[in-house]
């Protein structure tokens, strides 16, 4: 007799930690401008032609979330001049090769982390990362690698004085231009997931003495909420979660009109003469 035995993993949350986890991937995808512009289709079975605003494989990543005003900008401008080559004819020569995004089960760094930096001015020094990007596969360490820039550009068109202000730049996670810190020694190391001594959770531990690094509790922290356990559902505006779980269709070997008769009690006498399928 043959026995088949079922393997049960432990689900990986940490690839879902994002500030973007409640939004729309389409609206996030249509502020990148990465949605097609018009769709060729009903082509007698030949593939669809897609015109994009931008083409996904052209998208530049930055270490600014797509959806902030500047940011914004910028991939309308870029999406204008994309278009513009394509009506042209021309090649479009701010193409570059694809970023080297580091996979969602490989990412360890989260908002909240101390750090170390490896390169420039503050190599050495240790902070907190502020923010992460997972298309570049950057952070922004708080009051680290920083370079004087403009507080708003462009305010002398509006009268207001020129404000110049340290703003931190982003640290590659790929080039190893920054590192976590073992909370061990308080030295910089690598990081990397298993299974903790339960076999029911993923930890996130240092290669090089095996100490547990936990996530800071910054990293769930979403657009709509600080902590998931403190989120309030609104009365009569959000629908609540346990009446979204609840199974309220039962299926059932009917017709549409023997389910209305069923519901409205109406009873069929009449026996249907059968049919038959050639």
């Amino acid at each position: 007799m043959l026995t088949t035995r079922v393997l049960r993993f432990p689900r990986k949350p940490f690839v879902d930690l994002d500030y973007a986890r409640h939004m729309p991937s389409a609206y996030v995808e249509r502020t990148k401008r990465t949605v097609p512009r018009k769709v060729f289709g009903d082509r007698f079975g030949a593939p669809d032609i897609k015109m994009y605003y931008v083409h996904p494989d052209d998208y530049l990543p930055s270490h600014r979330r797509p959806w902030e005003d500047k940011q914004l900008s910028s991939h309308l401008q870029r999406s204008d001049k994309y278009f513009s080559a394509q009506l042209s004819n021309k090649y479009f020569d701010i193409r570059r090769p694809k970023s080297q995004r580091i996979p969602d089960t490989e990412w360890t760094f989260f908002p909240g982390d101390l750090v170390q930096v490896m390169v420039g001015k503050d190599k050495g020094r240790q902070g907190l990362i502020l923010t992460i990007s997972r298309d570049s596969s950057e952070v922004i360490v708080d009051g680290l690698h920083t370079k004087l820039g403009e507080d708003m550009e462009g305010s002398e068109k509006l009268g207001v004085d020129k404000t110049l202000r340290w703003q931190e730049q982003p640290l590659s996670v790929s080039k190893k231009q920054v590192m976590l810190v073992d909370p061990n020694n308080e030295q910089p190391c690598e990081a990397r997931w298993q299974i903790n001594g339960a076999g029911d959770e993923y930890i996130r531990v240092s290669t090089a003495s095996g100490y547990e690094i936990p996530i800071p509790s910054q990293a769930k922290v979403t657009y709509e909420y600080l902590q998931p356990e403190n989120y309030i559902e609104v009365e009569g505006k959000d629908t609540p979660s346990d009446v979204v779980l609840e199974r309220t269709y039962v299926p059932k070997i009917a017709s549409f009109e023997q389910e209305i008769m069923e519901e409205m009690g109406i009873k069929e006498e009449r026996i249907p003469k059968p049919t038959f399928w050639y």
